[in-house]
């Protein structure tokens, strides 16, 4: 790849409409549950244990890094853990990038917290989609993947 494309697919199930709803169509869940079990074994194994034993719900994004050259997206992102009891900082790394899309309903506005996000196996590939809780999503087709994990302090103070 000389550079990331840009192009995505959007939200299939997690969408902005059903996320505006109140989450309220459980059904939802799981279409996504029996969607993502199938493809489980297509994934990648450090995917799978992102997924398994930590979360991205809530988090926010802190930096985006790419590199051409080595076809690599890195984004940190201030989240918690799995329980949403200890903050943490998660670094995910999406290797092989095929692509990475980044799109903004408002001009200069803040992305706000992660929601939901998803999966889908393509050929050869997988894209992860994102919906943030102003309506931006990103997108990357990716073939592997990994991530590190660090405990989080909180600031108190007034």
């Amino acid at each position: 790849m000389a550079a990331l494309c840009l192009y995505g697919e959007k939200v299939k199930y997690f969408t902005s409409e059903w996320w505006a709803s109140g989450c309220e169509n459980e059904s939802v869940i799981d279409k996504y549950r029996e969607y993502y079990l199938s493809i489980s074994s297509k994934l990648p194994d450090q995917l799978r244990s992102f997924e398994e034993n930590h979360t991205l719900h809530d988090a926010n994004v802190t930096s985006i890094s790419t590199d051409l050259v080595k076809n690599e997206v890195a984004i940190n992102f201030k989240g918690w853990d799995r329980e949403l009891n200890y903050p943490v900082n998660y670094e995910i790394y999406f290797v092989g990038v095929k692509s990475f899309n980044q799109t903004s309903l408002q001009e200069d506005s803040e992305i706000g917290d992660l929601g939901y996000w998803e999966y889908e196996a393509l050929d050869g590939d997988i894209e992860m989609r994102m919906l943030f809780a102003s309506g931006a999503q990103f997108n990357v087709v990716f073939n592997d993947f990994r991530f590190s994990v660090s405990p989080r302090q909180l600031c108190m103070g007034g």
